[in-house]
């Protein structure tokens, strides 16, 4: 029997990543054609419209172990509503391309139903490896974004926090096994953790975190705690930062309900008595976080959350909560003082303690870090083609700048800037061929020496 069908025409194929195998679908055009059964009794669909008219497909409940063609049908009825019940086909198509994704997966190995993909890595992985897929290297497993790799990678822009990176990890990667199991919902909830990080400011707390969000291939969003007020008070509310979340994970509720929620300046919701600052409602908003860490049902729009699997991250410096700049001896009476309720605390299985930066730190920061300005300008000048170095006594000079302001590496950049930013416009007006950084003295009012070029190039607003 022939059926004019409307629908999905997607190239299927099978990929190697990361030690698994994956069906992926990779999202052709909306098509119309004539659906029909062939002589092995297979479901196929001969498209009619667009650049892959005369493409025959299978139909997308049909498995196959080679590169091919498939077609999920539509629901014609819904596409003409959801096109104000007018019944124009290119409308109709245009509508329908602007809101399907580039890639799928398959739910399950027998039904139609696909899932969009999120995985970064993995559609970097499709998009740029051309290789044929039966010559794949499994070598290059390795190199792909593991627990291992990730840490590798954090490691090159945080200095001195090696054991925190390593267990901020492990406490991510093992709540996502232990969610993505068939254990029984009790035993989940007491295996995965929820996690407070804290530690002086600068130390690579919100940094780690993003540098997690841009390489995990789960849903994750940092939020500013400072952003929440109670129920009833005007500001974010707890389903706000869940909303985020599901449109970080486009919209698949599923999916984030899996998630990581970080929850930034963690400690400014702490209630101190006395405060004529403090705000009525942090109280009440420490109350609300009880209950997401929890695990409860949230509703917002037609969405029904469930935070039993999902990850939350807890971010603050607790200035003051203190008198040394070792964090690690800190007790839950340390926080209750500060004013966390003992209970909110208690949620958080896992705690960790940034290390305070030293001067030799900071100094290690500048040489290794992939975000040291010394770096960064250093691809600045390369690009400008000056030449550009620095002494020792310079990295000292910096590191003793940005520790007086003790704001840890966040204050390096502002520290760097301040004490170039008068070379720049005469390098940027093509004066000067290199610049050398030395440390500011009484013979050398400036913490830098310039050499003029030999014949001046053109400014570098008015190019070459």
């Amino acid at each position: 029997m022939l059926n004019l069908r409307v629908g999905y025409l997607f190239k299927k194929k099978y990929i190697n990543y990361q030690k698994k195998k994956y069906e992926i679908f990779e999202f052709v055009d909306y098509a119309a054609g004539i659906s029909f059964t062939n002589t092995q009794h297979n479901d196929i669909c001969n498209i009619l419209s667009g650049n892959n008219a005369g493409v025959y497909a299978s139909i997308i409940n049909e498995k196959a172990n080679e590169e091919e063609y498939v077609f999920l049908y539509d629901d014609i009825d819904s596409a003409v509503e959801n096109n104000g019940n007018s019944v124009n086909f290119a409308e109709i198509r245009k509508k329908r391309i602007q809101s399907t994704a580039k890639y799928y997966l398959r739910n399950n190995d027998t039904g139609t139903e696909l899932t969009r993909l999120l995985n970064k890595d993995l559609i970097s992985y499709i998009e740029k490896d051309n290789k044929s897929r039966s010559d794949f290297d499994e070598d290059e497993f390795e190199k792909t974004s593991d627990i291992s790799s990730i840490y590798s990678s954090i490691k090159k822009t945080i200095i001195s926090q090696d054991e925190q990176i390593m267990q901020i990890l492990t406490a991510l990667f093992k709540n996502q096994k232990v969610i993505n199991s068939d254990l029984d919902i009790d035993l989940m909830a007491k295996l995965k953790e929820n996690i407070l990080i804290y530690g002086s400011t600068g130390t690579g707390k919100t940094e780690i975190l993003k540098r997690i969000s841009k390489i995990y291939n789960i849903p994750i969003v940092i939020e500013d705690a400072t952003a929440l007020s109670e129920t009833g008070y005007q500001g974010r509310k707890i389903t706000d930062m869940l909303e985020d979340l599901c449109l970080a994970a486009d919209n698949d509720i599923e999916l984030a309900e899996k998630g990581i929620l970080v929850i930034d300046e963690f400690d400014k919701l702490a209630e101190k008595s006395g405060d004529s600052q403090s705000h009525v409602s942090r109280l009440g908003v420490q109350r609300s976080l009880l209950k997401l860490l929890d695990g409860t049902l949230f509703y917002f729009d037609d969405k029904k959350f469930d935070t039993s699997k999902l990850t939350v991250v807890g971010l603050g410096a607790f200035t003051g909560i203190t008198e040394s700049d070792d964090y690690k001896q800190l007790t839950v009476d340390d926080f209750m003082k500060y004013g966390i309720m003992r209970e909110l605390i208690g949620r958080f299985s896992k705690t960790i303690a940034m290390n305070p930066l030293l001067k030799e730190d900071i100094i290690k920061i500048l040489k290794e870090s992939d975000f040291s300005p010394l770096n960064t300008y250093k691809k600045l000048f390369d690009m400008l083609e000056v030449n550009f170095d620095f002494t020792d006594e310079f990295i000292e000079y910096i590191a003793e700048l940005a520790i007086a302001k003790q704001s840890g590496a966040r204050s390096l950049k502002t520290v760097f800037d301040d004490c170039i930013s008068s070379a720049l416009f005469r390098i940027f007006a093509g004066e000067y061929s290199s610049i050398s950084l030395v440390k500011h003295d009484d013979d050398n009012n400036k913490p830098y020496v310039l050499t003029k070029t030999k014949e001046k190039k053109h400014g570098f607003f008015k190019g070459k």
